[in-house]
C-alpha cells in the first residue's frame, strides 16, 4: 500500500472513528440528562406524595385538635356539671341533716306526749274513782227520808248542816264529772297531736331515705363524669400528638426533598437569582429558573396581553419573597374543585408604591398579615390554575397597575 492509500485510510478511519466517539458522547449526554431528569421526576412526584401527605395529616391534626377543642369544652360543661352536682350533693347532705334534728325533735315530742298522755289516763283513773266515791256518799245520804233525818239529828242547825253536806257532794261530784270530760279532751288532742308528729315522723323518714339514696345516686354520678372525661381527653390529646408526630416526619421529608431538588436544579443549569443581587427599586429574582417561557405583554393559551414572567423550574423549587413586605392575600383560586386562573397564588405588598404577585404555587407557607423579608420562603413551585407546566407567574404592580417585572429586577 502505497503511502496516498495509507494516509487515505488513516482520513478516512478518523473519519468514521470521529462519529462513533460524537454518538458515544451523545449517547451518555443523553443517558446523563435523562438520569437527571428521571432523579428530578421521581423527587417531584415524591414530592407531591408527600404534599399530599402534609396536607392529610394536617387535616388530621385540624380535625383532632377541632375535636380535642369541643372535648376541652365538652370537659368544661361537665365540669360546671360536676360542680352543680357537687351543689346539689351539698344541699342534699343539709337537708339530710336538717331532716335528722327534725325527726330526733320530733322523736322528743313524741315521747313527751306519750307521757302526758300517761299522766293524764292516770289522772282520768284518779278523778273516776273519786266520782264513784262520791256517788256512793250521795246515794247513801239520798236514801235517808227528812223525817229519818229530823230524828237522827239533836237540832235544826244540824238538819242544815247535812243539807249543806249534800250540796258539797253535788257540787264536788259535778266537778269531777267536769274535770273527768276535760282531761278526757285533753287526752284526744294529745291522742291527735301524737297521730299527727308520727304521720310526719314518718314523712320525714321517707324524705330522708329519699334523700340518701339521691345523694348515693349523685355521688356515683359525679365520679363515671369524672373518670369519662379524663379517659376521653387523655385519648384526644394523645391523637393531637400522634397526628403533631405524623406532620413532623412528613415535613422533614418534604425538607430534605426540596433540598434536593435544589441540588438537582443547581446542577442542572438553572439560574441562581440571589447572585444578580438587587434591583434600583428594591426587588429581587423570586425564585431559580432554567428559562423565561413567557415575558410581559406576550400572548399566551390563556392570555392575549401576558401580565407578567413566566419562570421556569421543576416542581417543588422554593419561591422567595422578592422584598421586605407585608402578605397580603393567600388564596386558592377553585371552582368545583378545580383550580383556575392563577391557581395558588400570594400577593405581598412592599410599601405604598410596589406590589408582587406570585402565582400557579404547589403550596404556600405564609398567611396574611404576616410580615417577610427579602429572600424568605413564601412557598413553592408549582403547575396549579391556567398553566402548561410547572413555572411561577411571577407580576409587579406599581401604584395598582401591572408593569414589566424585567424592568424592575435586577
Amino acid at each position: 500500500m502505497n503511502k496516498t492509500n495509507k494516509s487515505k485510510n488513516k482520513y478516512f478511519s478518523h473519519v468514521i472513528i470521529l462519529p462513533k466517539i460524537l454518538i458515544y458522547i451523545a449517547v451518555l449526554c443523553f443517558l446523563f440528562n435523562s438520569s437527571g431528569l428521571l432523579l428530578a421526576s421521581d423527587l417531584s412526584t415524591r414530592l407531591r406524595e408527600l404534599y399530599s401527605q402534609q396536607n392529610n395529616a394536617k387535616q388530621e391534626m385540624q380535625d383532632k385538635q377541632s375535636a380535642a377543642k369541643e372535648k376541652k369544652q365538652e370537659a368544661t360543661n361537665l365540669s360546671n356539671s360536676i360542680e352543680n352536682l357537687q351543689g346539689n350533693i351539698s344541699e342534699t347532705e343539709k337537708r339530710i341533716n336538717s331532716l335528722t334534728g327534725q325527726i330526733s325533735s320530733t322523736e322528743k315530742e313524741i315521747n313527751q306526749t306519750n307521757t302526758e298522755i300517761e299522766d293524764r289516763q292516770k289522772e282520768l283513773v284518779i278523778e273516776n274513782q273519786n266520782k264513784e266515791n262520791t256517788l256512793v256518799e250521795l246515794y247513801q245520804t239520798g236514801r235517808k227520808n227528812f223525817w229519818e233525818i229530823i230524828i237522827s239529828v239533836n237540832n235544826l242547825s244540824e238538819v242544815i248542816n247535812q243539807n249543806h253536806y249534800f250540796e258539797i257532794l253535788e257540787s264536788k261530784l259535778e266537778a269531777s264529772i267536769n274535770r273527768i270530760n276535760q282531761i278526757k279532751t285533753d287526752l284526744e288532742n294529745k291522742k291527735s297531736e301524737l297521730d299527727k308528729k308520727k304521720a310526719n315522723l314518718a314523712s320525714l323518714k321517707g324524705e330522708q331515705q329519699a334523700y340518701k339514696i339521691s345523694l348515693d345516686s349523685q355521688k356515683k354520678e359525679k365520679e363515671v363524669v369524672l373518670k369519662d372525661t379524663k379517659v376521653q381527653q387523655s385519648k384526644l390529646e394523645d391523637q393531637v400528638e400522634e397526628a403533631k408526630r405524623l406532620t413532623t416526619q412528613v415535613e422533614s421529608q418534604i425538607a430534605n426533598i426540596q433540598a434536593e431538588i435544589r441540588r438537582s436544579s443547581q446542577g442542572g443549569g438553572s439560574v441562581a437569582p440571589k447572585d444578580k443581587g438587587t434591583s434600583p427599586v428594591g426587588l429581587s429574582w423570586p425564585a431559580n429558573y432554567r428559562y423565561i417561557s413567557c415575558y410581559y405583554g406576550s400572548s399566551t393559551p390563556f392570555q392575549s396581553f401576558h401580565t407578567g414572567i413566566d419562570l421556569v423550574n421543576i416542581q417543588g423549587t422554593p419561591i422567595y419573597s422578592s422584598a421586605d413586605g407585608t402578605v397580603v392575600t393567600v388564596r386558592d383560586m377553585m371552582t368545583d374543585g378545580r383550580y383556575y386562573g392563577y391557581g395558588k397564588y400570594v400577593v405581598i405588598a412592599h410599601n405604598s408604591k410596589y406590589s408582587t404577585l406570585y402565582a400557579h404555587l404547589m403550596s404556600y407557607t405564609v398567611s396574611p398579615g404576616q410580615e417577610v423579608k427579602r429572600g424568605d420562603v413564601i412557598g413553592y413551585l408549582g403547575n396549579t390554575g391556567w398553566s402548561t407546566g410547572p413555572h411561577l407567574h411571577f407580576e409587579v404592580w406599581e401604584n395598582g397597575n401591572r408593569v414589566n417585572p424585567i424592568s424592575y429586577l435586577p
